[in-house]
């Protein structure tokens, strides 16, 4: 009997590519939102900064406090386009995270299709073989019964 051969192997290997492909996809997108969430952070602590160094000050001149309110006006423009873009970025991901599931789950059709292709071919397999023994013994005790009745005793 032949090696066992998946007829769908191809398609298996394409899915699997398929899969790894939409992993890529979101692991650049999780890396987009990891950058947009650092940014985020920064943000944050240069502001924090810049409202400690300014109000930690005992004398402040009037032209900090606009230079320190320009800032804050800035930062929370920069903070609103970076919220917009996280939500935008978790949309994208949860997106894609159902896209890979669906890859996913029809790799995972094939794989099961062709274990199961595996299975009735290793009993048929192995039952192909037992019968070949089953056929070699019964072939050898014929043969060994034909020559012990043709010695005379």
């Amino acid at each position: 009997m032949k090696a066992f051969q998946f007829p769908l192997q191809r398609v298996l290997e394409w899915r699997e590519l398929q899969i790894r492909t939409e992993e890529e996809k979101l692991s650049t997108i999780q890396n987009k939102l990891a950058e947009v969430l650092h940014r985020e952070n920064a943000l944050i602590a240069a502001q924090l900064n810049a409202e400690m160094n300014v109000l930690g000050r005992p004398l402040v001149e009037a032209a900090e406090f606009r230079a320190l309110a320009a800032f804050q006006l800035r930062i929370r423009g920069e903070k609103v386009s970076l919220v917009a873009a996280r939500k935008n970025l978790e949309i994208q991901i949860a997106e894609q995270r159902k896209r890979l599931l669906k890859v996913r789950k029809d790799c995972k059709i094939l794989e099961n299709l062709k274990e199961r292709r595996k299975k009735a071919w290793t009993y048929l397999h192995d039952r192909e073989l037992e019968n070949t023994a089953a056929e070699s013994f019964i072939s050898n005790w014929a043969r060994s019964n034909a020559e012990s009745e043709e010695r005379p005793a």
